[in-house]
């Protein structure tokens, strides 16, 4: 099964998404701050990691760069932030793509 760590400060969000994959068949855990997140990675591994950009703890850019230093698996950035200038640092910086919110939950199910 495909596993999913799901990195949302936002709870509502991170339910809802982790309640649209769980019911695609991934199996999916949330983490809310990006220490926790980051604390996590090291115990574990996932097929891919949505990850927002701004997180209490450690912010998406942080973990995203720790993430790098330990593996390749996939990121995709989730942020509410519109800049074409700083979505396209994220990738510079290793994220495979990005979502900008508010999206749907479907176009995250696709990607």
């Amino acid at each position: 099964m495909i596993r999913i760590l799901i990195v949302e400060d936002e709870i509502t969000i991170a339910r809802l998404i982790d309640l649209n994959l769980s019911a695609c068949g991934y199996e999916c855990t949330c983490e809310y701050d990006g220490l926790a997140a980051a604390d996590l990675l090291e115990q574990m591994s996932f097929d891919l990691i949505l990850l927002d950009i701004m997180l209490p703890g450690k912010n998406g850019d942080q973990v995203l760069e720790e993430i790098r230093l330990q593996s390749q698996t996939p990121v995709i950035m989730m942020t509410a932030l519109g800049d074409k200038h700083l979505i396209s640092q994220y990738l510079l910086a290793g994220a495979n793509d990005y979502i900008v919110k508010p999206f749907n939950l479907d176009e995250v199910a696709a990607r």
